[in-house]
């Protein structure tokens, strides 16, 4: 019980809205607008963030938490509702949390289901690489222009999201610094080219997969090396 309460401050916390005169058994509502996820994806390669103090060690819930605080929005939000025992099954789909394996993921069932993974690796200098992969679709924000054609502004209607961003983190400290997709895989990676990105509940590889016009998968691997990645085919 007491781990529960601590669990329903840091979404307190994390929404802003819990009200001082609320009882430990209460919980927060969830607000309904936070930071549009195509923002997220422009800032979070030079953004780093702390995790959050849920528990004594290090944990892919202190990680995802944290990440949830420096970035609000609804996909995030309702991970950590449902990591606290909210009932929001009916809005987020395919949530897997393994916190053995470091692993947590979600879906949130809009007409544009993004979706969102989570998990970490630990590098041959002690230290963690993070990483966090969004993918799916979300309605843009850019304003369309007069000239565009009916065809276009549909065009423009959504945005791909799909990224990924890595973090490492230095034994029990919990900042979270941002490391470029360069530095990590060795080479620049064009993760909206692809159609899905599979971060590892386990093993140790990241795979990208691509979907031709024949429904025919072509996936590139990115191999652990212990501190990175390298590209293969």
């Amino acid at each position: 019980m007491k781990h529960l309460r601590l669990l329903a401050a840091a979404l307190a916390l994390l929404c802003g809205c819990f009200a001082a005169s609320a009882q430990d058994d209460e919980f927060p509502d969830m607000p309904d607008h936070g930071v549009a996820l195509q923002q997220v994806i422009r800032e979070w390669h030079t953004q780093g963030f702390y995790s959050a103090g849920w528990d004594k060690q290090p944990t892919i819930r202190n990680y995802f938490v944290g990440l949830a605080e420096s970035y609000p929005n609804d996909l995030f939000q309702m991970i950590v509702a449902k990591m606290v025992g909210l009932d929001v099954d009916d809005a987020l789909w395919n949530y897997v949390l393994d916190v053995a394996n470091g692993y947590v993921s979600g879906e949130l069932g809009t007409e544009t289901t993004p979706s969102v993974q989570m998990c970490y690796w630990r590098c041959n200098d002690g230290s963690r690489l993070v990483g966090v992969a969004l993918q799916g679709h979300e309605y843009s924000m850019e304003e369309s222009d007069p000239a565009w054609t009916d065809e276009e502004i549909e065009d423009h209607r959504f945005v791909k999201l799909n990224d990924i961003a890595f973090f490492r983190i230095l034994g029990d400290e919990s900042l979270m610094r941002p490391l470029s997709v360069r530095k990590v895989c060795g080479r620049e990676v064009k993760f909206q080219e692809y159609d899905k990105i599979e971060l590892p509940r386990q093993g140790k590889d990241i795979r990208l997969v691509k979907t031709d016009e024949e429904d025919n998968e072509h996936v590139t691997t990115l191999k652990w090396n212990g501190n990175g990645f390298t590209v293969a085919r």
